[in-house]
């Protein structure tokens, strides 16, 4: 009986000596906040086909791979998010009692996580949470030119960033995501990024991450000129545009008895779906070849551009598995503040610019002429003035935008008579034969 007691007691011992080990282990309380952040990305596990039974919410659009995410439910500063109540009350907890919790039905992490995994999350749960809502008022006071935050930036940081925090196309820049989601930046700041090398500044002190988070606040704006211009491109086609892989399957949500249904590429592009006037069923693709049935997206202007991703990654148009976060975040752009009423450039029953032939000459002799010929012959496959009165809403789509992985101007920023004139003289050019 004794033996008995004493091979329990060294079990228990163990147990308590190697969960508190791991509790104290930098490495372990970093991989825990990766976890937390997206345990999918960290172990590189295939995305559960469905949404996570405990999501229950119905206030939010949320794609079925972010419902497994922990910090969706409880958010980056630990609180709760959605109605969930968040982790806080377990600091300082028994990490095997959390990582028990993190196999019961409510979580359902049993065959999702291994061992190794749920002890790490339960490490930070118990041991790697900060007060974020203290972090982020430090980081308003911070003046970040008495701090050596930007050399810490250009040397650790940029090489992957960029100086301006806006090389990766994976995230949002640096500076946005800065100023909107702090609490998110000063957890990855701490952690890394999952499934990635990111450099942990955990160890190095929250002093250094409030730093960061500081100047990271003073890099520059994404451009959203720019930003509405390349989505238009990828409304167009985002898999020339990407240099992406050609879809092999149709889109899920395309009509299997419509026109383009053979033609799997075809129909993962935005415009096939929604038409060059943003109108859908009720514009130029009510009828013919490219009829759908499928609604246009004028009713999205002016929408939350995160609400427009939202969707965008969602079960209805599986863009999340196939855009990086910024085309993502450039098509919502677009969807957003980009779109025009199309009628007012061209008569939607003839099909005419509304615009002047004689004014938009000297535009396009000077501005397009160089690329596309002075009578519009240089364009491939077919003639430019050809193209617009044929289809002169995907004129003036590409017109405003830019081609997709071309070098073509995007003339949406200039006055809108210019364009319009332009487009008006481009439909008087005529094929020599």
């Amino acid at each position: 009986m004794k033996r008995i007691l004493l091979v329990t007691w060294i079990t228990v011992l163990t147990t308590f000596t190697l969960s508190s080990a791991r509790a104290a282990d930098p490495a372990s309380l970093v991989r825990g906040g990766r976890l937390y952040d997206n345990w999918i990305a960290e172990t590189k596990s295939r995305t559960p086909n469905h949404a996570n039974p405990a999501f229950k919410t119905k206030q939010v659009r949320v794609a079925a791979a972010d419902s497994w995410r922990c910090v969706e439910c409880h958010g980056w500063d630990y609180k709760g998010n959605h109605g969930v109540i968040g982790i806080q009350s377990r600091q300082k907890a028994d990490p095997a009692a959390i990582a028990a919790l993190l196999k019961d039905a409510n979580h359902g992490y049993d065959e999702l996580l291994d061992e190794h995994d749920r002890m790490d999350l339960a490490n930070f749960v118990a041991s790697g949470q900060t007060d974020m809502s203290r972090l982020v008022g430090l980081a308003q006071r911070v003046k970040p030119g008495q701090t050596s935050a930007d050399k810490v930036f250009a040397t650790v940081c940029a090489v992957c960033h960029g100086l301006e925090g806006d090389r990766l196309r994976e995230i949002a820049p640096l500076g946005d995501s800065a100023r909107q989601r702090p609490a998110e930046v000063m957890h990855v700041a701490l952690n890394g990024h999952p499934g990635g090398n990111m450099p942990a500044l955990r160890t190095v002190g929250e002093d250094t991450a409030v730093n960061m988070l500081a100047y990271l606040q003073t890099l520059r704006n994404l451009n959203l000129a720019a930003s509405v211009a390349n989505g238009g491109r990828l409304y167009d086609d985002w898999q020339v545009h990407t240099g992406g892989q050609r879809q092999a399957l149709p889109h899920p949500a395309y009509p299997p008895k419509a026109y383009y249904a053979s033609a799997a590429n075809e129909t993962w592009r935005c415009k096939e779906c929604h038409g060059w006037d943003y109108k859908g069923e009720q514009g130029q693709y009510a009828k013919g070849n490219h009829a759908t049935g499928i609604k246009g997206i004028r009713a999205l202007v002016g929408a939350e551009p995160a609400k427009t991703m939202a969707v965008l990654r969602g079960t209805s148009h599986f863009y999340g598995a196939v855009l990086k976060h910024r085309d993502l975040q450039d098509l919502a752009n677009f969807v957003s503040y980009g779109q025009i009423e199309m009628d007012t450039v061209i008569d939607p029953k003839t099909g005419v610019s509304r615009g002047d032939a004689a004014k938009g000459l000297p535009h396009y002799r000077t501005m397009c002429a160089a690329c596309h010929g002075l009578e519009g012959q240089y364009v491939a496959k077919r003639h430019l003035g050809k193209v617009s009165r044929d289809d002169p809403w995907h004129s003036l789509h590409n017109m405003l935008n830019g081609h997709p992985d071309d070098t073509m101007p995007a003339l949406r920023e200039l006055d809108p008579k210019v364009t319009r004139d332009i487009l008006a003289h481009i439909q008087t050019l005529q094929e020599r034969r």
